[in-house]
């Protein structure tokens, strides 16, 4: 056993292992979720669902809980595949799949998304509060 210096916690390796879970079971769980209410049973009539008309949408989306439902929605899953992409290219065998450069078009593909969806959900209708 050596006693030289001590290793550290690859703290960034934990970061995205995290949002990769957290992206999978929201793409597992959630978006089904999603589809099915608001994209089958709405339109059937079984439950009330937004519609399309522009005084409802902006109603809705007005609300910070939605737009953070939305956010979460849209933004997690993309660092889901960022990671899964990455490692399955790790997989395959292409050792620059491992470097930083490839790590940050990866994950900065992702960052970029949410901060566009940001973007998107803040100029979209302004917030109201109930």
């Amino acid at each position: 056993m050596s006693t030289g210096a001590r290793q550290r916690p690859a703290l960034m390796h934990l970061y995205w292992w995290f949002l990769f879970s957290q992206g999978g079971v929201i793409a597992a769980l959630l978006i089904p979720v999603h589809v099915l209410i608001q994209g089958i049973l709405g339109p059937l009539g079984v439950v009330r669902v937004v519609d399309r008309h522009y005084d409802t949408w902006v109603q809705v989306l007005g609300n910070p809980i939605v737009k953070l439902y939305l956010l979460v929605l849209i933004a997690v899953p993309f660092f889901h595949f960022a990671h899964r992409l990455r490692y399955l290219l790790v997989d395959f065998g292409m050792p620059v799949a491992r470097t930083v450069p490839a790590q940050a078009v990866f994950y900065g593909g992702a960052v970029v998304v949410t901060l566009l969806t940001i973007w998107v959900l803040l100029t979209t209708a302004p917030l109201s509060l109930p």
